[in-house]
């Protein structure tokens, strides 16, 4: 997707003490004063699912855990902040498939367009109850970091100059993507031009026709006013844009066995919170979009017209398997599995 525009760009270690000297102060009742970083405004998803964690942690460990939680960038950028967690400068965060997969290749599975039917009950069974992070967890443990949970914010929606319903229909279009190779492979296979772009340049390429579409959840096209240079918002389904709630695996292992618990327990139970509230929130950015543009015109595919995008994106399944290396296989077909279980 999506990061939002950190103005503070690469955070220096002075800053770092800054902020956390000025910032958000701890409580020195809490026997564990614990910190936490992400990208997005206040009030945004990451935000409010990070407020609902530290909320559960200080009930279940009695008032013995504070969570500080510092937004907008503050801390750096995703790249920054997962090197943050790992040197145990900070203590959680959330990653994106994207920025994570420079590190663990593996963890692009979760880029991979149309593997998740459109029933966002089964991405939620399949993130809380799924086997296929027995396989994916190792992999992150090699880099010093263990996942605690999975979520989404929700289905990446395309945004458009032209109406988008089959293939044929992004001949000579210029699909704005992150510079990911399955993404580009993806938009190159339904017959784009897909054009890398910084996340921060988008709104101008769209205003100046250097790209005549994009990709994102519809909250970030609502915060980032992208459906105001925009004809078409559709629902292509193609894939949930998904974050990982992340520690580092030596301060996990550090904890008391009961910390260690209310630390998981806690994570788990914040995903039906943030499913729900993505849900919410998603919804009521669209209505705002449509009220503030009245000819904006909003599409939903169709089983059938998906179907023709799914047949070319099972061609990039390959090539996930090839840059995810080792153990890349076995990961797709148990997270495969997972999602026809949960289908049933």
């Amino acid at each position: 997707m999506t990061r939002r525009f950190n103005p503070f760009g690469k955070i220096t270690l002075t800053a770092l003490f800054i902020v956390f000297t000025f910032f958000p102060c701890m409580s020195m009742a809490a026997e564990y004063n614990w910190r936490m970083g992400h990208e997005e405004l206040p009030g945004g998803f990451m935000d409010s699912v990070a407020k609902h964690f530290a909320k559960l942690l200080d009930e279940k460990s009695g008032g013995k855990i504070e969570l500080a939680v510092y937004p907008s960038g503050t801390l750096g950028n995703s790249e920054d902040m997962v090197e943050q967690v790992q040197q145990n400068a900070i203590h959680f965060n959330f990653a994106d498939a994207g920025h994570l997969g420079t590190q663990i290749p593996q963890v692009q599975a979760l880029l991979l367009q149309y593997l998740f039917p459109r029933d966002m009950d089964v991405v939620e069974s399949v993130l809380r109850d799924g086997t296929f992070m027995d396989a994916l967890a190792p992999k992150f443990r090699e880099k010093n970091l263990e996942p605690l949970a999975n979520f989404t914010e929700g289905w990446q929606v395309w945004t458009t100059n032209r109406l988008v319903k089959k293939p044929e229909d992004f001949k000579n279009f210029k699909m704005r993507t992150m510079s990911s190779k399955l993404l580009v492979e993806s938009y190159a296979g339904y017959g784009a031009n897909p054009t890398p772009i910084p996340f921060a340049e988008v709104y101008s390429s769209l205003q100046l026709k250097m790209v005549d579409g994009q990709e994102n959840p519809v909250f970030a096209i609502y915060d980032m006013k992208f459906y105001e240079v925009q004809d078409y918002l559709i629902f292509g389904y193609t894939s949930p844009f998904f974050l990982t709630l992340v520690t580092a695996k030596n301060f996990l292992d550090s904890l008391p066995a009961d910390m260690q618990k209310i630390v998981r327990d806690a994570s788990r139970e914040s995903i039906a919170y943030g499913f729900k509230w993505q849900a919410e929130f998603n919804a009521s950015r669209l209505e705002k979009m449509k009220a503030a543009k009245k000819d904006l015109k909003v599409v939903r595919l169709s089983d059938e017209e998906m179907g023709s995008f799914r047949k070319l994106a099972a061609k990039t399944y390959d090539t996930y398997i090839q840059i995810g290396g080792d153990g890349a296989k076995e990961i797709l077909d148990a997270l495969q599995a997972d999602i026809d279980k949960f289908k049933k």
